[in-house]
């Protein structure tokens, strides 16, 4: 029996167990550009473009002139043939938008965070991780653990004592605590301050993800580290740029040295071929364009606020948001595809979300404004 048919019967079997748990995936292709690719869609609450700037012309008309002057791929890792001009000019202007002495820019926000991590576990760090972190800082760390074993703590969601009793009774020198600022399936926000105080008592490295919060927090939009007033010297953030940025790829930003840190020993960098230049070049041209857009993150703001309003009369739980991500809590699995169902009959596309990515029993639909 060749493996392919022997491994074809194991799949089978896990995807079987898969379905009969109601939680087997698939892929549901766009038919447009807009409106969740669904012509009987009046409102798309499943996409991250918070600001709106994926359908909006001038965005994407200065994004395609911007390409003209450099090829669609990059054609090589960037340490071997593949380092364009255009990814040094982005990294530049990215830390002078966020104040980070320099900036690395990664395929994806999975490889950043996860190329990040292992490359911090090699100084031997205990890692200190919210509970509700997204899937690939949890990866990265899992990783980690294979060359520094028990250096993975887990504190409670934005819970201070906690994390506070896990640093004091660390034994390590090398501290590093991660958080998202915005988590993605609950809406809340990480105390950034008092965090920031936290790991400055303990010598602690502050690893902030930046995914939903940039674009849309800050006086100039570079997200929640600014909002906060962080001096973004004193911590590293993770900036991915698929969600209101309207592009893809992510940021490393930080001290200079950790820069060089990441070219010369982070695996996921060293060994990728470099991101689009295509899309490097219409990140470049679309930065102040961002930066500007004040009227639309106050826009989202309001809409936030009226949406919360209008189920709090309802009566519904929502959680503890207080962003433009807005978890309607339903508890089961059944309720939760039931609501997705009934929305969609009314044209409003909003997805069900089930474990693994929530815990057991908070089943939800995640509304995502913009």
């Amino acid at each position: 029996m060749p493996g392919t048919a022997l491994f074809g019967e194991l799949a089978r079997e896990k995807l079987k167990a898969i379905e009969a748990q109601g939680r087997l995936r698939s892929l549901r292709t766009l038919a447009s550009a807009s409106l969740g690719g669904n012509a009987a869609c009046a409102m798309d609450l499943t996409h991250n473009d918070y600001l709106n700037f994926r359908d909006d012309f001038a965005f994407q008309e200065r994004a395609r002139a911007a390409a003209r002057d450099w090829p669609i791929g990059a054609g090589a890792s960037r340490l071997l043939g593949g380092e364009h001009r255009i990814y040094a000019e982005l990294e530049s202007a990215f830390s002078q938008w966020n104040g980070s002495e320099a900036s690395l820019y990664f395929t994806s926000g999975y490889a950043a965070n996860e190329t990040l991590i292992t490359v911090l576990a090699q100084f031997d760090a205990d890692f200190f991780s919210d509970a509700l972190n997204h899937a690939s800082l949890i990866d990265g760390m899992r990783l980690a653990r294979s060359s520094s074993r028990d250096s993975k703590h887990i504190f409670r969601h934005n819970d201070l004592d906690h994390l506070a009793h896990q640093l004091k009774t660390s034994k390590k020198r090398a501290k590093v605590v991660v958080t998202e600022s915005l988590f993605s399936m609950d809406g809340d926000k990480a105390p950034l301050r008092e965090l920031s105080a936290l790991c400055q008592e303990f010598e602690a490295l502050l690893v902030v993800d930046e995914a939903h919060a940039l674009g849309v927090y800050g006086q100039t939009g570079s997200g929640l580290t600014e909002e906060f007033g962080l001096d973004p010297k004193s911590l590293i953030t993770i900036n991915p740029c698929g969600k209101a940025m309207a592009a893809s790829g992510a940021l490393i930003s930080g001290p200079a040295w950790l820069r060089t840190l990441l070219i010369n020993m982070g695996r996921g960098f060293i060994y990728s071929t470099g991101a689009s230049p295509w899309v490097a070049s219409g990140l470049r041209a679309n930065l102040d364009t961002i930066a500007k857009a004040g009227d639309r993150r106050s826009h989202l703001t309001a809409l936030s606020h009226e949406l919360r309003e209008g189920l709090t009369l309802l009566g519904l739980d929502y959680g503890t948001s207080k962003s433009h991500i807005i978890p309607l809590i339903l508890g089961s699995e059944a309720r939760s595809l039931k609501a997705e169902h009934a929305l969609a009959e009314r044209g409003i596309l909003a997805r069900a979300i089930r474990p693994p990515t929530v815990p057991e029993g908070s089943c939800r639909l995640r509304l995502s404004l913009h």
